[in-house]
């Protein structure tokens, strides 16, 4: 039997990770994207993955390669009331770890590495200008490409995700704007710190002894002018030290809750933020995707040992309803979390009253180290 074909389409985390995971199987794989210069791969950003899916992702890379992981073993929450940071949770689990921190640059500079030494993955450094999901069939600038299957990997903006599935999403504009920067520190900061500020909520999250990643989540309401003098007076009073901070470039990116009703049409899927995307206070929103290729790669190996052909195939149809209970519960879990903590006059006084025990409650912290791991499901 002819070897199937697929076709990957986008160069961030979502695609490169797809294409290195199913390049383990016997199919060829087209990886198609306009692909950043060195100069552009510089992002601010970190991504915090969960202790099973930092085992998942570590059996598609090298062993030299985990020290680009940063492990949190302890997880401190605060609230800010009255102008005091009150400590009101953490979490714990004897000493093991509890996630993984690491910049997105080097996550993808080392998976782009590892893909280009895979014979059964071609890469294609073009900009897709169509796609035809009932032939199954890729348009690029000179050429047109047929495939069994397509994944669409581009993000909620893009405009072939938009033509694909079209508006039938359950949307909820937050208002908020991430800010996010690297911080140079001499300080003791070896694990993950979230704040639940009157802005919105700010995470500390190191990603190795001298350095943290800053994310500050900012209603619009509030008009602030983030400025690297404002983040540093913000730390100092957060920390509670005048200790010298050198801040870096800070990037920012809006922040909605948006899930796709349908994510695929006929032989293409649409895997990532263009199917889904949520807020960052909990961290889950790669965790999620991870789980996605999990899950997309056992159907596939399912579907591959019975010598079925993935071209008009129920496979879609069947990770769809595999995963996307549990995303959606995720997005308005996540989501209620965040409205729960903004700033208001009338829920602070009940918010007061939660959170004072709330430490106390072993097993509510138990279940949600479980979930943040492996899912709801699992």
């Amino acid at each position: 039997m002819k070897k199937q074909k697929i076709c990957i389409i986008g160069s961030g985390l979502t695609g490169l990770t797809t294409a290195l995971v199913l390049s383990k199987l016997n199919i060829e794989i087209d990886l198609i994207a306009k692909f950043k210069s060195n100069e552009e791969f510089l992002d601010n950003r970190t991504t915090a993955i969960s202790p099973s899916n930092y085992d998942f992702l570590l059996k598609f890379l090298d062993k030299k390669d985990s020290r680009l992981f940063w492990p949190s073993t302890k997880i401190d929450l605060y609230h800010e009331e009255s102008g005091q940071y009150h400590h009101f949770m953490n979490f714990e689990r004897n000493g093991k770890n509890l996630m993984y921190i690491v910049q997105n640059s080097k996550l993808i500079k080392i998976i782009l590495k590892k893909i280009k030494n895979q014979k059964k993955v071609k890469i294609i450094n073009t900009e897709v200008k169509k796609i035809d999901e009932k032939k199954s069939t890729v348009f690029l600038k000179n050429k047109t490409i047929n495939y069994d299957s397509i994944f669409l990997c581009v993000g909620k903006r893009s405009q072939l995700t938009k033509e694909l599935i079209g508006k039938r999403i359950i949307n909820d504009d937050l208002n908020d704007i991430a800010f996010a920067s690297i911080n140079k520190h001499n300080l003791n900061i070896t694990n993950s710190k979230q704040y639940f500020l009157k802005e919105g909520p700010l995470a500390i999250l190191p990603i190795n002894k001298k350095e943290f990643s800053l994310v500050w989540s900012v209603n619009k309401n509030y008009k602030l002018d983030i400025t690297q003098n404002l983040i540093r007076e913000k730390l100092k009073r957060i920390l509670g030290l005048n200790n010298k901070i050198s801040i870096s470039k800070i990037d920012f990116f809006p922040i909605s809750f948006n899930f796709n009703i349908n994510f695929f049409k006929k032989n293409v899927l649409v895997l990532g933020e263009g199917s889904y995307n949520i807020h960052p206070v909990a961290g889950q929103g790669f965790n999620l995707i991870l789980r996605d290729i999990q899950k997309l790669n056992q159907k596939i190996v399912e579907h591959l040992s019975l010598g079925m052909q993935l071209r008009d195939s129920r496979i879609f149809y069947q990770f769809m309803i595999s995963r996307k209970p549990e995303n959606f519960l995720f997005g308005l879990s996540v989501n209620f979390i965040h409205k729960f903590f903004r700033n208001n006059k009338i829920v602070n006084p009940i918010k007061k009253v939660i959170l004072k025990d709330i430490n106390k409650l072993k097993f509510l912290k138990k279940l949600n180290l479980r979930i943040a791991d492996t899912g709801i499901f699992k």
